[in-house]
């Protein structure tokens, strides 16, 4: 293992920063290096907790000096070898009793959070690489993750991961690019923030990077392909509910085929999904198959006909272009289908 992948150095010069830092703002006065003379010790007695079993030849190095350290501090800040001796019971049993339980409930606690976001945002396959990522205890680290959606799309995505001031692992967010075969310089990227107040799943990122919009909180969203911020992400049309459109109204208007309460409600949700659904229209006593796709910005639909060429609605109406439903094959109700990425 390299001195760049020894935990127990990373997590030494990670402390020093912080160190360094308050120092700066409470001064060094005798107190306050005893009061760091004390945290610190309390730092290197859990390093010891933590890495003292280590298989790492360089780590095993880096623990002999650590416990060389923690004998001469504990020497400068206890000279008195009777106060000495009471403070390491003392602190032995405060250890095994509050601190190495709060330590590994807190790893429990910080695991099980990020297992539940890359669940909830469509990454649940590579938590076996994050969770190794995390016993590395890497200050910061990537996952790559990279799949077809059909024969001309592929989806790469990035995982960022970085360690917080409290040592806690926090999910950062995920950097999605969709290469388009069929368009020469087809590559559109972006970066999406993992933030509790608002998040985008893996299929979400999808369609919008395709150039569907998808409705967050109750406002649609839309990339601006022509428009980046500094940080070269997207620029966002945003209609919030204001606006006025509600995809529930437009449907309600089309001759869909089936309306029952189940079939409709899957599909308005897979359209503010950011999906475009293949649906099956009633024209003239025909069985018409379009794909449809929301659009906000004019308050209407996108139709497509089987070979995704953007059509009207009147152009359907008409009998142009359309894929006639063949009898007696059976309308597969599809809102429901999800993308399986494979890792």
């Amino acid at each position: 293992m390299s001195s760049e992948n020894n935990r127990i150095q990373n997590e030494v010069k990670e402390w020093m920063s912080k160190e360094d830092k308050l120092k700066s703002i409470f001064g060094k006065s005798p107190g306050i290096e005893r009061s760091f003379g004390i945290e610190k010790l309390k730092f290197f007695r859990m390093l010891l907790f933590k890495y003292g079993k280590t298989k790492s030849l360089d780590e095993l190095i880096t623990v002999q000096f650590l416990k060389h350290e923690c004998k001469s501090l504990r020497h400068k800040l206890y000279p008195n070898v009777f106060k000495r001796l009471f403070n390491d019971a003392v602190n032995t049993i405060v250890f095994e009793r509050i601190h190495k339980p709060a330590y590994l409930k807190d790893l429990d606690a910080n695991q099980k959070e990020l297992e539940v976001q890359l669940k909830n945002t469509g990454f649940a396959q590579v938590w076996d690489k994050v969770l190794h990522q995390m016993k590395e205890e890497q200050l910061n680290f990537y996952i790559p993750v990279s799949y077809h959606i059909s024969e001309k799309e592929r989806l790469d995505h990035s995982l960022h991961f970085a360690k917080d001031v409290q040592g806690a692992y926090r999910f950062e967010g995920f950097t999605s690019t969709l290469h388009t075969d069929s368009i020469p310089s087809g590559r559109s990227t972006h970066h999406f923030k993992n933030e509790t107040s608002e998040y985008f799943n893996v299929d979400e990122a999808y369609n919008m990077l395709a150039g569907r919009s998808v409705l967050k909180n109750g406002t649609w969203k839309q990339f601006n392909f022509y428009d980046k911020d500094l940080s070269e992400n997207y620029r966002m049309h945003e209609f919030p509910e204001d606006y006025g459109y509600r995809v529930e109204n437009v449907l309600a208007l089309l001759p869909l085929k089936n309306t029952d309460g189940e079939a409709f409600y899957n599909l308005c949700s897979s359209l503010k999904e950011g999906r475009r659904q293949e649906t099956v229209l009633l024209i003239e006593g025909r069985e018409v198959k379009t794909f449809i796709e929301t659009n906000p910005r004019f308050k209407t639909l996108n139709f497509y006909n089987d070979r995704m060429q953007k059509i009207s609605l009147k152009e359907l109406e008409r009998g142009c272009k359309i894929q006639q439903v063949k009898k007696p094959e059976m309308y597969i109700e599809t809102s429901s289908r999800k993308m399986t990425p494979k890792f």
